[in-house]
């Protein structure tokens, strides 16, 4: 009898351990990646009770698949293509995902053209013409970089657009002129392309920057810091979007506030087994309309509302 008692009591306990969190991700090398897995570090070490299962994947437009179809409870999603799932503007037209719900925002991500340092391009109009990498085709990249060449008067078929496996050594090889990344910095595909050769970064601004930011709330104007990359003395001016953890509105309030709890709690640690990003967000990472893009779940609303009463925020 005693035995038994003891099993249940073990299969109770069992059962009362909460299922992991299932989150998309990106690659396994790329930053999305690494950042989630820091953050449910934080988040398991805060409140053993929490676990997550990261999923990797081809980026932000597979993630919202992935959370249309629950295949992921969570994801993590650029800014931009998670206000047009939201609001079902192309390339979500008639299939608007309005139950699409912002945990927080974790880092600022500026699009990222790296050209070598000796090549001939110094405009994003020779892009137009030029052997490129903007991404995989169902990454969020590929269709930022697309916006953006919108404005420019190219259209998808009209660009000479790769997907390498290696960027770094395809752009040092000459394989192609320039890779675009949407990317925290510092970037570890950055500072391997430039232990391979001298590179630059292709500045977005001026009147092309303007247009793209205007009226929307999604982009925000950025600029690749300075002095992180060898030979990169100087700030380039860009854009940029704000990586945001995303779920469901049906995810209910108390596992949102406790998710969020639980990873936001130890944020002083953060750098612990990451880069040190010069473009994490802080304050501003609950802030609708400056950083998030979409309204935010009531379960981490709640979590910031404490923390400002605490006067922590």
């Amino acid at each position: 009898m005693k035995k038994l008692t003891i099993l249940l009591m073990l299969f109770g306990q069992a059962g009362a351990m909460a299922a992991p969190a299932t989150i998309a991700t990106g690659s396994e090398q790329g930053i999305y990646y690494q950042v989630t897995s820091e953050f449910c570090r934080l988040a398991h070490k805060t409140d053993p009770q929490i676990s997550c299962a990261l999923q990797a994947t081809s980026g932000s437009m597979e993630n919202l698949q992935r959370l249309r179809s629950g295949e992921s409870r969570y994801a993590m999603v650029q800014s931009d293509w998670l206000y047009q799932a939201r609001q079902g503007s192309s390339p979500f037209a008639n299939a608007a995902q309005t139950g699409l719900r912002a945990l927080f925002a974790t880092h600022a991500e500026p699009f990222t053209i790296v050209i070598r340092a000796d090549g001939d391009i110094t405009s994003l109009e020779q892009l137009k013409l030029a052997p490129i990498d903007m991404g995989l085709k169902g990454s969020g990249t590929r269709q930022t970089a697309l916006a953006l060449f919108n404005l420019l008067g190219a259209k998808g078929q009209d660009l000479d657009l790769k997907s390498m496996a290696n960027a770094a050594e395809a752009l040092c090889s000459k394989q192609i002129d320039a890779y675009g990344l949407v990317m925290g910095h510092p970037n570890r595909i950055v500072l391997d392309t430039a232990k391979r050769c001298a590179i630059r970064f292709l500045p977005v601004d001026g009147a092309l920057r303007d247009q793209l930011i205007k009226g929307v709330r999604y982009y925000q104007r950025s600029q690749v810091p300075a002095r992180i990359y060898p030979g990169n003395l100087k700030a380039t001016p860009t854009f940029a979007i704000a990586a945001t953890l995303v779920t469901n509105a049906t995810t209910p309030e108390e596992e949102v506030y406790n998710l969020t709890r639980a990873m936001l709690a130890q944020q002083t640690k953060f750098n612990e087994q990451t880069y040190g990003y010069a473009n994490m967000f802080h304050q501003a990472r609950n802030k609708t309309g400056p950083v998030l893009s979409i309204e935010q779940h009531p379960g981490a609303a709640r979590y910031f509302a404490e923390l400002k009463a605490a006067g922590k925020l």
